[in-house]
């Protein structure tokens, strides 16, 4: 579902330019005081440019009430755990927690999404008078603006021109495809199948340029142990196809079992995915600075590359492939939904080698750098102890974000 598409923690997380759009919403707060308590009815009104590429990111066989309940769900699954957003406080001191909604539901009106979900708060007149309510998101993946005093705007706009233009063509990329699969679909056009496999290739490309682990880990990898250039091809290509294919298998399981829920267990998926390849990544660094380490105190030359062995490059493979970007995800559902599962398959190909390319490239300029430095020691050995720290911390990040 298209909410997934900006539901991520942060670049290291997973992929920013995973972005279709960012919601901007306009928060209005309803308060009424009862007996014991004072409810309180939130209501976020999404805007109309968001709305409408959210709609339109579903085939046309999805009716809008199912559109809706997707896009309800999967928005959902990162509100709850972040109290929906709303920063609810008494005198500046005292927090409050939303602890079970009266209400939530999803609406579409005048071609914008409307929120709308209700609380109680255990509030008199008095305390009711001096509360304080705020919408943040510590994701920063929505924009909140209100004309109301008491709501503040904490989120700003993403200031990196280049994330944005590259989120744009991302964008532009996935709306021909979604049409050209429909194209393929219709008229089993030859002119379609080739652009089809050139923007999947661009896509991947672009995909991969973006910010993500894979090429910090794979640079680092190559900069602290001695490789060649056919050793850097195969570790790159295996990366763009375990990263491609874990999306379409991980679509096809999901889309045939659950369904309706997707977004739901696509997010919880991709966390579990991100935290695996975090406990790889530690356990690859560890394991080369003890190597490292029982090699330096038995007095052994360094010279060598400690990381001969399949073992330790397949650990590189799955850690940087085996997350699963939510673009490639709603290219694949569309597929799926069409009924062109080859069709599906070539593309995930195409997406593949694009990404690969890019890894490839990274890899290389690793070992060039390697190799420009093996004449002196020092710097080989800052390169080799460097790098696996970088590792290490990466792994660490990415287990506790």
């Amino acid at each position: 579902s298209i909410l997934i598409l900006v539901i991520f923690t942060n670049t290291l997380y997973s992929c920013e330019l995973c972005n279709v759009s960012t919601p901007v919403i306009h928060p209005n707060i309803a308060k009424k005081i009862q007996s014991n308590n004072t409810n309180f009815t939130i209501e976020w009104v999404f805007n109309e440019p968001f709305t409408k590429q959210a709609i339109e990111s579903y085939p046309v066989q999805f009716n809008i009430n199912f559109k809706l309940q997707e896009i309800k769900n999967s928005l959902e699954v990162y509100i709850n755990k972040n109290n929906y957003l709303t920063h609810i406080s008494l005198n500046n001191s005292k927090d409050y927690r939303i602890k079970k909604l009266n209400f939530s539901k999803l609406k579409l009106k005048n071609n914008m999404f409307i929120y709308t979900y209700s609380f109680n708060l255990p509030l008199d007149q008095i305390e009711n008078e001096n509360i304080s309510i705020e919408f943040k998101d510590k994701g920063n993946f929505f924009i909140f603006i209100s004309e109301d005093e008491d709501v503040t705007n904490t989120i700003k706009p993403s200031k990196n021109k280049f994330i944005e233009s590259l989120s744009k063509i991302l964008s532009d990329i996935t709306i021909k495809i979604r049409n050209l699969l429909n194209q393929i679909n219709q008229s089993n056009s030859y002119i379609a199948y080739a652009w089809l496999f050139l923007f999947s290739f661009g896509y991947g490309v672009l995909h991969a340029v973006g910010p993500g682990h894979g090429k910090s880990l794979v640079s680092s990898y190559f900069l602290g142990n001695n490789s060649s250039h056919f050793k850097a091809f195969i570790i790159s290509s295996l990366i763009g196809v375990v990263h491609t294919f874990s999306a379409f298998i991980l679509t096809f399981v999901i889309y045939y079992s659950v369904n309706t829920f997707f977004g739901s267990y696509f997010n919880n998926i991709e966390i579990i995915t991100t935290k695996l390849s975090a406990i790889i990544i530690i356990s690859i660094a560890l394991y080369l600075l003890y190597k490292k380490y029982t090699k330096t105190k038995s007095s052994l030359s360094c010279g060598c590359s400690v990381t001969n062995t399949k073992s330790l490059d397949f650990g590189v493979i799955i850690a940087a492939g085996i997350v699963p970007c939510a673009g490639t995800v709603m290219i694949f559902i569309y597929t799926m939904t069409l009924g062109e599962y080859f069709i599906g398959f070539l593309s995930a190909i195409f997406m593949s080698l694009g990404m690969s390319v890019v890894i490839f490239i990274t890899a290389l300029l690793s070992i060039k750098i390697r190799k420009k430095s093996s004449s002196n020691t020092k710097m080989i050995k800052i390169l080799e102890y460097g790098s696996l720290l970088f590792i290490l911390s990466l792994g660490i990040l990415l287990l506790v974000v």
